[in-house]
């Protein structure tokens, strides 16, 4: 547990306190009670930088390298090398128009496969019909196409779709030493609904609250976030993958705040879910 201290005392312990931290201790500085500020270890900091690599911290991992030049090249082996985007063979599809080809039967249906392998299956024939239309149409559009392109286009088609989960707002709440708050509202298909929940963290007092308004509990297998671009008004995209019933599926999720694109995924892979379960029971 950390070591709180009081913003009065602090500067009367502060050679101790910063010597506790250099030896892995941490510490939470209070102003009335009230959080305000954490010591941390300079190696424990940069080792959580580099490794969660969250949005706005690109600007700061710089700025970090820039202050402690010996930290550069421990920051540089930390990081997390992502594997290069799967490209999509276009003629799989059912692309190819100097073949005189611009959608098939056999494109449409291997689409189908790649959605269930990337764990996003799709039973409804017209849902999947509109999906297969925009991926040719992103086709034209791109010279090369991702699986990632294929789940995007996905989950913004079945979001679309009637009687599916769509964020309408979500406002979150967490101070140290007390539990997160989270007030979602959702659209369920049949009107709005608000419930609010608390949780060990922000994302899992918001994914509790989901859970209550969809009558849907998942576990959870896999979740992570990365920067998706630099800067400090970097995107953050959220991966996660839900299990319930034997069913597995992907839902993927992108904002400038890391806990919203962690909610956008969730439900993106809720709404799969009850895809994925509408094709077990036709």
């Amino acid at each position: 547990m950390p070591r709180t201290v009081s913003v009065d005392d602090f500067a009367a312990q502060a050679l101790s306190l910063v010597r506790g931290v250099a030896s892995g201790d941490s510490v939470v500085v209070t102003d009335e009670g009230r959080p305000v500020a954490v010591l941390a270890s300079h190696t424990s900091v940069t080792s959580m930088a580099a490794l969660i690599d969250l949005p706005r911290w690109e600007e700061w991992l710089h700025e970090m390298k820039e202050a402690f030049p010996e930290a550069a090249g421990k920051l540089d082996r930390l990081r997390v090398n992502l594997p290069e985007p799967a490209v999509v063979e276009k003629s799989l599809l059912g692309f190819d128009p100097a073949a005189g080809v611009v959608g098939s039967d056999a494109g449409r249906e291997h689409l189908a496969g790649e959605l269930r392998r990337l764990g996003v299956p799709v039973s409804d024939d017209e849902l999947l019909g509109s999906i297969y239309s925009s991926v040719l149409e992103l086709c034209d559009e791109k010279e090369r196409v991702y699986e990632a392109d294929l789940r995007a286009v996905a989950q913004e088609k079945v979001a679309e779709a009637p009687q599916r989960f769509r964020l309408l707002a979500v406002t979150v709440q967490s101070t140290t030493g007390l539990p997160a708050t989270a007030e979602v509202t959702l659209e369920l298909g049949h009107g709005p609904a608000m419930r609010r929940e608390h949780g060990d963290g922000p994302l899992d007092a918001a994914m509790k609250a989901i859970q209550k308004l969809t009558n849907l509990e998942p576990e959870v297998q896999n979740f992570s976030v990365v920067a998706a671009t630099p800067g400090r008004d970097a995107m953050a995209e959220a991966v996660i993958e839900l299990t319930l019933d034997g069913l597995r599926v992907v839902g993927s999720g992108a904002s400038t705040n890391a806990i919203e694109a962690g909610i956008h995924a969730y439900l993106n892979a809720l709404n799969f879910l009850v895809e994925a379960r509408r094709g077990t029971l036709a």
